[in-house]
C-alpha cells in the first residue's frame, strides 16, 4: 500500500504555512521562490483560489530577463513574530506549586535555556500559527529532562474533541533527486515510537531498521519491541500550542479545524504591497542619479575600430572646433528625474501601520509615538499598548495550559529517568505584569480601599508583590501584623499605683531645684 507523506488531507495547511514562513524567513529568495513556485507545485490546491492569485502579487512576479533582481524586502513580519516572543517570555514565568522540595527542583527545571527555547517556540508559533513542545531527555547531556520547540509544519497531529491525543514529527536524514529518508517520531501515551522510511518527494515508502542509518543507530538500544520507547508517564510528552484562534482559513478542515492562525494572516497582501512601495523607492533612487548625454564631439577617441569615452572626473576640455552659429549647449546635456522621497515615506508608513494593527498589535508596541508623548505614567502606557496587551493575554490563555502540562511531565520524567524524589505535578503557571504599576497610584488606590474597610493586609501585600508565593505574602503579613500590635496594657496595681504618684505630684506643686 502507498502511503503519501506528508498525509494529503494537510496539502492545504502546508501550502500556507510555507508562505507564512517565508516572510518569518524575510529572504528575497525565499518569498519569490513561495510566490513564484507554489501554484504550480500544488494543482489541488491551486483549484482552492487562494495560492492562484499569488502570481499577481509583487513577489509573485519574476524578474525580466536582462534585468538584476531589485525587489526588496522590508522585515516586519519577523519583527510582528519577534515582539510577540518578547511580550510572552521578555520576562520569567511565576511557576508555582505548595511542595517546597517540588517548587526548588521545578526552578531548576525552568531556567535560562528553558526560557530561551520558550523563546523560539513563540516566534515560530506567532508566524506559523502555532508550535510543538516536546519532552526529551539524554543522560549523556545533562542530569534533567527539557524541552525542545519544533515547526508545525514537520507534524501531523490527531485529535480527541479538540485535544491533542497523538502527534507524529518527521525529519528528512537524507535526500537526492530520486530518494527521501525520513525518520519519523510519533509521541503517543505513555511512549515515543521511532521509524526511518526510505521513499520519494511524495510518498513514504518502506519502513527500513533503525540500524541502518546512522544518525538512528542510537536510537536502537534504547527501544523496545522494535520501535518503542517509554516514557515512564501516561500523559503525552508533547504539546500543541496555537497562536489565535480560530482560524479563518482552514476552520472547515477536521483534520486542521483545531490549528491557529499566523500574525501574518489577513496581512500577507498589505506586507507585498509594502515591500512593492519600498523598492519602488529605491528604484526612484536609482532612476533620480545624475547622468549626462554627451555628444560624440566630445568623447576621446580610443583608435579605429575601439571606439570613444567620456572622463566624467576630468576637470579641463579644450574647446571644441565648431562651425559658426553651431549650438555648443547640446553637445552635453544634463539628465535626473525627481525623487518622490516624501510621497514614498508616506506610503510606506502607511502600509506598516495597518500591518501592525491588522495583526492586533499597538502602534506604541513598535515605537510608532506622537510628538506629545512625555514622560506618560504607567496608566497612559496601559492605554496606549491596550491593543497588544489584550493580544498577549489572549495568546497566554493558549499558552498556559499547554506549559502547565509540559512541566508537570517534565517533574515525572525527571523522577522516572532521573530518580528524583520530588512530588510530579502540574504547577500554577501566570505570566507577569507587561507594564509595571506606577507605586504612587498603587499606593493611593490601598489606601482609599484601606479607609473604606474593602481590603485586607493579605491582599494589600499581594498587590503590592504580584511575583511572591502565597507563603511569602502571608511571611510578610505577620511581619506587619508583629510591629503594629501595641504595646501590653499596664496592669490594675500598676495603673492604680501611677495614678496615685502623679495626684500626689500635682499637690505638692513642682519639686523646687536646688543649687
Amino acid at each position: 500500500m502507498v502511503t503519501a507523506w506528508p498525509p494529503p488531507e494537510l496539502a492545504e495547511v502546508f501550502a500556507q504555512q510555507d508562505i507564512w514562513s517565508a516572510w518569518y524567513a524575510g529572504t528575497p529568495e525565499g518569498l519569490a521562490d513561495a510566490y513564484l513556485n507554489a501554484p504550480n507545485d500544488r494543482p489541488a490546491v491551486r483549484r482552492k483560489g487562494f495560492l492562484a492569485r499569488l502570481g499577481r502579487w509583487f513577489w509573485g512576479q519574476p524578474t525580466p530577463i536582462g534585468e538584476r533582481p531589485s525587489k526588496l524586502h522590508v522585515p516586519l513580519a519577523g519583527a510582528i513574530a519577534a515582539t510577540s516572543a518578547n511580550l510572552l517570555f521578555g520576562s520569567p514565568l511565576n511557576l508555582t506549586t505548595d511542595d517546597k522540595a517540588t517548587q526548588e527542583r521545578l526552578d531548576q527545571l525552568a531556567d535560562d535555556t528553558t526560557y530561551a527555547v520558550l523563546r523560539e517556540a513563540a516566534e515560530i508559533c506567532a508566524a506559523l500559527g502555532g508550535v510543538y513542545l516536546r519532552v526529551v531527555w539524554d543522560q549523556s547531556v545533562q542530569d534533567k529532562p527539557w524541552l525542545v520547540a519544533a515547526s508545525p509544519d514537520i507534524a501531523v497531529p490527531e485529535w480527541k474533541w479538540g485535544r491533542l491525543s497523538a502527534v507524529t514529527f518527521w525529519n528528512v536524514i537524507r535526500e537526492d533527486a530520486n530518494t527521501v529518508v525520513r525518520q519519523l517520531e510519533r509521541h503517543e501515551p505513555g511512549w515515543i515510537r521511532h521509524s526511518v522510511w526510505v521513499g520519494s518527494q511524495n510518498e513514504l515508502g518502506t519502513q527500513m531498521a533503525l540500524t541502518d542509518f546512522p544518525e538512528t543507530a542510537g536510537l536502537a538500544d534504547l527501544v523496545i519491541d522494535g520501535d518503542s520507547i517509554p516514557t515512564g508517564t501516561f500523559k503525552l510528552t508533547a504539546q500543541y500550542v496555537p497562536n489565535l484562534k480560530p482560524n479563518k482559513l482552514w476552520r472547515h478542515l477536521p483534520a486542521a479545524g483545531h490549528l491557529g492562525r499566523s500574525d501574518f494572516s489577513g496581512v500577507e497582501a498589505l506586507m507585498d504591497a509594502l515591500d512593492e512601495a519600498y523598492s519602488d523607492w529605491m528604484r526612484d533612487l536609482r532612476t533620480g542619479k545624475a547622468r549626462l548625454l554627451v555628444g560624440t564631439e566630445v568623447l576621446d577617441n580610443l583608435g579605429r575600430g575601439q571606439g570613444g569615452y567620456f572622463d566624467i572626473d576630468r576637470e579641463l576640455f579644450a574647446p571644441l572646433n565648431l562651425a559658426p552659429g553651431e549650438d555648443s549647449g547640446s553637445v552635453i546635456e544634463q539628465v535626473q528625474f525627481n525623487i518622490r522621497t516624501e510621497e514614498h515615506r508616506a506610503l510606506c508608513a502607511d502600509l506598516a501601520e495597518r500591518i501592525i494593527l491588522g495583526a492586533s498589535y499597538s502602534l506604541q508596541t513598535f515605537g510608532v509615538t506622537s510628538k506629545e508623548s512625555g514622560n506618560p505614567t504607567a496608566t497612559e502606557i496601559a492605554a496606549r499598548e491596550r491593543q497588544s496587551l489584550t493580544t498577549r493575554a489572549n495568546k497566554a490563555s493558549y499558552w498556559r495550559p499547554a506549559l502547565a502540562h509540559l512541566f508537570g511531565v517534565l517533574l515525572e520524567i525527571d523522577r522516572a529517568v532521573f530518580g528524583t524524589s520530588v512530588i510530579p505535578v502540574e504547577p500554577h503557571v501566570e505570566f507577569p505584569d507587561l507594564v509595571a504599576p506606577d507605586p504612587s497610584e498603587t499606593a493611593e488606590q490601598l489606601d482609599l480601599l484601606s479607609r473604606a474597610g474593602a481590603i485586607s493586609t493579605f491582599e494589600k501585600v499581594r498587590r503590592l508583590n504580584p511575583d511572591w508565593r502565597e507563603e511569602q505574602v502571608l511571611e510578610e503579613v505577620a511581619r506587619i501584623r508583629e510591629e503594629s500590635t501595641p504595646a501590653a496594657e499596664p496592669t490594675e496595681l500598676a495603673r492604680r499605683g501611677l495614678e496615685t504618684t502623679r495626684s500626689v505630684t500635682d499637690s505638692k506643686g513642682p519639686t523646687p531645684v536646688r543649687a
